[in-house]
């Protein structure tokens, strides 16, 4: 014991360079290595930097007047962060790398809870008057967001329900279906936006992650809550074939002024860049460049591991790349 506080004792004054060094490496890592969370929406990664930056300057900027309740208040809204990413991560791959510390590399998956751990600490122990309070401010900043985007979902189900199963077409549900920010995440699910960190639940690794969206899903058990999603077996048991050109033909249905596809720059790792090699039509300028430069390195598709580029689908009408995608995340 005498070891170990000797070791935090030495350690303490180092942890804010610590900080940095971890948070460099868990980004670089899920960049290049392994993709655990993909490009965040643009307002979760206002929240991610703004939050994330007011937690690594604390020990430095704690002391400024005015200042130090701003970052209190963002710290709060980190620990709401470290939870959803510990969530996301889950129990079930959290624990078993505890097995392979020695390896460090895996022990990145623990980067939220530490940042979480410390940012309450701080909150904690703060020498300041309603620290508490603040930090528990920015802990429930999100809670509204989140009852909007619920609002939301629920008009979506009641939409879909006044539709009989039997009846739960595109074109059926396109006519009841509200066009609402919701919406437009729930039918953008499987080649869009990722729902789950088993991406074989998505059907793919969608480029973009929004937490508003997931969490109305985990509210839910089960993994087919989606209702605007494409369902895995048809009515006879079936699995459905192209599930993924499905849903794009639905979500283009919806939004036909919204683009297919985006730029996921977010992983240079092969089922990442692969994403712009599935339907080439669809992709932007930028895109279809990464594309080329991809296939320049496989250019048979069948040695492209775990996808296949062709299709039996006809393409579906171009999707105006050159609009600003706005909201839904395009860079």
């Amino acid at each position: 014991m005498k070891r170990l506080r000797r070791f935090l004792h030495w350690l303490r004054p180092l942890m804010p360079y610590f900080n940095i060094g971890l948070a460099i490496a868990a980004y670089g890592a899920n960049e290049h290595c392994v993709q655990g969370f993909c490009q965040p929406v643009p307002w979760a990664a206002g929240v991610l930097l703004a939050s994330t930056a007011a937690f690594l300057l604390w020990p430095w900027l704690k002391h400024v007047a005015g200042l130090n309740y701003l970052l209190l208040f963002l710290m709060g809204v980190h620990f709401t962060v470290c939870l959803y990413c510990t969530y996301f991560i889950g129990p079930s791959q959290l624990l078993p790398v505890l097995l392979f510390f020695f390896l460090l590399f895996p022990m990145l998956l623990w980067v939220p809870v530490l940042f979480g751990a410390q940012a309450a600490r701080r909150a904690w122990t703060a020498e300041l008057a309603g620290a508490k309070a603040v930090f528990a401010l920015g802990v429930l900043a999100l809670v509204p967001v989140q009852c909007w985007a619920e609002y939301q979902y629920r008009e979506i189900e009641a939409a879909v329900a006044r539709v009989p199963p039997a009846q739960r077409h595109r074109a059926a549900l396109a006519a009841v279906v509200p066009r609402t920010y919701m919406a437009e995440r729930l039918a953008g699910a499987l080649f869009k936006y990722h729902n789950y960190p088993e991406f074989i639940f998505d059907g793919w690794r969608p480029p973009l992650h929004d937490p508003l969206v997931n969490v109305s899903l985990w509210a839910r058990s089960g993994v087919d809550v989606n209702p605007l999603q494409a369902p895995w077996q048809d009515s006879t048991g079936k699995e459905v074939a192209n599930r993924l050109e499905e849903q794009a033909r639905f979500y283009h249905l919806l939004f036909p002024e919204r683009p297919l596809k985006v730029d996921c720059a977010c992983a240079q790792i092969w089922d990442a860049e692969g994403y712009y090699d599935w339907h080439r039509d669809w992709n932007s300028p930028e895109a279809d460049r990464r594309a080329r430069i991809w296939r320049s390195r496989f250019p048979e598709p069948d040695r492209v591991p775990g996808y296949d580029v062709r299709s039996t689908y006809p393409p579906l009408p171009p999707a105006d790349s050159s609009k600003p995608e706005g909201s839904p995340g395009r860079r």
